[in-house]
């Protein structure tokens, strides 16, 4: 196996494991009788990690280990194995600041790069669930109040500055920024060999890369992304990292989590609807009404939590709320249309755009994904509510 090479290079106490071997691992940390039988299933999309089912006689759990790459580009795309520790230490504090909003960790084995947590079943992948109609009522308010709150919490209106700094330099992970950063900002709008779209967008996307004015944006959303440390963010908030329920919302995947901006995760979360809407044209202005619960749950919880909550003198002065809301909502517009972009025509491919197979219709929903970005981007100071974009979704 390829990674085997690599093994001594990246810790010489790691070693990918078998799934024969899963099983005794899990037996090894109590999870299941020596006798029991257990079976295990891979459940992963492929992308980056290996993540399976592990299935006992009375209860199930989920397995997760890293490999030092990304599975669909291979060893090309170094991986850090430490995002395992970065995703199991965000989750227990979301978990903390959110009770049973996330899975709960059962095992983090940091030298394995092993994450073991609780099973989820049978709620559904919100991707799946938008893409077939069948999310729950409260899918994406849940988000907006999840994004409100973890936000807050973990910025310095609320955490004592000393406390936010040292949970700053803990999880600071910058290999999986470097990512972010590549794939959201760099690789759609450099007409990069990564980039995945048909034939007949080719001009469309090599247009991204010569249009001096969009990229200026770009750049300026990029630096706010790589400077500012607003918050504790998800940083890959999309609706195939949620999981939805009659009764409640989990949020999972937190590899990618960092301090970053206020705006990026609502960002990707919204845009990740208009996607699913603009993918499937029987649902777009139910997707459009979905962004606009999400924002203002996101809205009336950050804006409760602030009069409440804060611990920052400054909080007090008239007006600071508002002009922060209105720099988190045009940030959240240009990151939305990084998002749009990005999943239109980058590698990161995803199912709402990929699910129709007339070419000719998906190729036009990808162009009005790039135009509908592109829009966001440009024009993300001068629109003052999401209303403005309802003749996007008629």
């Amino acid at each position: 196996m390829s990674l085997l090479k690599n093994q001594e290079a990246v810790n010489n106490k790691y070693a990918f494991l078998s799934e024969g071997e899963i099983v005794k691992y899990v037996k090894k940390h109590g999870f299941f009788q020596e006798q029991e039988q257990v079976s295990v299933t891979e459940i992963s999309d492929g992308k980056i990690n290996h993540v399976y089912r592990v299935v006992g006689e009375h209860k199930s759990l989920i397995y997760k280990q890293a490999v030092p790459y990304a599975r669909t580009v291979g060893e090309t795309m170094p991986l850090p194995l430490d995002r395992v520790r970065v995703e199991a230490k965000v989750l227990q504090e979301y978990n903390k600041i959110l009770p049973g909003s996330v899975p709960q960790v059962l095992l983090l084995d940091e030298v394995m790069a092993i994450v073991v947590t609780e099973d989820m079943a049978p709620m559904e992948v919100g991707r799946v669930a938008l893409i077939n109609g069948t999310e729950s009522a409260r899918f994406s308010e849940d988000v907006g109040v999840f994004s409100a709150k973890t936000i807050f919490y973990t910025s310095d209106f609320y955490l004592d500055p000393m406390v936010k700094k040292e949970l700053n330099a803990s999880l600071n992970n910058p290999g999986m920024r470097r990512l972010t950063e590549e794939l959201v900002f760099d690789c759609p709008f450099n007409f990069h060999e990564s980039n995945f779209f048909e034939e007949a967008l080719k001009n469309d996307v090599l247009f991204l890369s010569r249009d001096q004015k969009l990229r200026l944006e770009v750049a300026k959303l990029k630096h706010k992304f790589m400077t500012k440390a607003d918050a504790l963010i998800h940083s890959d908030l999309h609706s195939g990292a949620i999981f939805t329920g009659e009764d409640k919302t989990i949020v999972f995947d937190t590899e990618f989590a960092c301090f970053g901006p206020f705006g990026f995760d609502m960002g990707h979360f919204i845009a990740n609807l208009f996607l699913n809407g603009i993918g499937s044209p029987d649902f777009q202005f139910k997707r459009f009404q979905n962004t606009l619960e999400s924002w203002y749950a996101f809205t009336d919880t950050f804006s409760q939590l602030w009069r409440n909550e804060s611990t920052e003198p400054y909080t007090q002065i008239d007006g600071y709320l508002s002009d922060l809301l209105e720099e988190i909502f045009a940030d959240m517009l240009g990151y939305a249309g990084c998002e749009l972009i990005r999943r239109a025509i980058g590698i990161a491919q995803i199912d709402d755009l990929n699910h129709e197979k007339d070419e000719q219709k998906r190729i036009e929903r990808r162009k009005r994904a790039v135009e509908l970005g592109k829009y966001l981007i440009m024009e993300r100071n001068n629109i003052r509510s999401l209303e403005e974009l309802e003749n996007w979704f008629n």
